[in-house]
């Protein structure tokens, strides 16, 4: 496992991927937890098995892949099933995630993902950084994103906690409303204070062997 691992979490539409592509050119292992759930729900994977057990075999495509849009109109529109479909696949994430991390060989890594506080990959993060964006900014990203309307994009933003129950959980809060420069000053800054800690808790271990 790396020697650091945090967390960079915030709502659809907040902006997650560009502070990560920010971190990874700070030379930071971002493991994308979006991609991790494509890949634990694969054709033919013991988690998309029990999600076809879970929600019916409508959110299966005829080639046997998971109808992912299906899944979303599911969801996104019912508090407790978008709860059953992370405690299912939260598990798998988790795995996947860890074994990313593990292959990499990275000192410093982060884990990109809007549901991680309360979830098992949670356990693995010393900390989390929340990202946040004005509501309209947000709402047009999604639409663009995924070429959907206005009431479902702002349907899949309720689906989530609010930007407040977010930041009471970060320990760094970085608003995206599009200035990259002012980013790259927050994730440099961020970057050199976790290898400063780094530094000094290889010292700390290394006065410990030393007593």
């Amino acid at each position: 496992m790396a020697d650091y691992v945090f967390g960079i979490t915030g709502g659809t539409g907040s902006g997650k991927s560009t502070v990560s592509e920010l971190f990874r050119k700070n030379g930071v292992y971002v493991a994308d937890a979006d991609a991790a759930a494509r890949r634990v729900t694969q054709r033919g994977t013991e988690c998309l098995l029990k999600l076809c057990e879970a929600f019916g075999e409508g959110i299966i495509n005829p080639d046997g892949t998971l109808a992912r849009r299906k899944l979303a109109e599911i969801v996104f529109s019912d508090a407790n099933k978008l709860n059953l479909l992370n405690t299912i696949t939260h598990k798998y994430i988790k795995e996947y995630i860890r074994a990313e991390i593990d292959a990499s060989g990275a000192e410093i890594a982060a884990i990109d993902g809007a549901v991680i506080i309360g979830s098992p990959v949670c356990e693995m993060c010393r900390m989390l950084v929340v990202v946040t964006a004005d509501y309209n900014i947000r709402l047009d990203r999604i639409m663009r994103r995924d070429n959907i309307s206005e009431k479902q994009a702002a349907e899949r933003m309720r689906a989530q906690m609010s930007d407040e129950e977010y930041m009471k959980n970060g320990a760094y809060i970085i608003k995206n409303n599009g200035c990259i420069c002012r980013l790259g000053v927050q994730i440099e800054q961020i970057c050199n204070e976790i290898k400063t800690l780094l530094q000094a808790e290889r010292e700390k271990a290394k006065k410990a062997q030393g007593a």
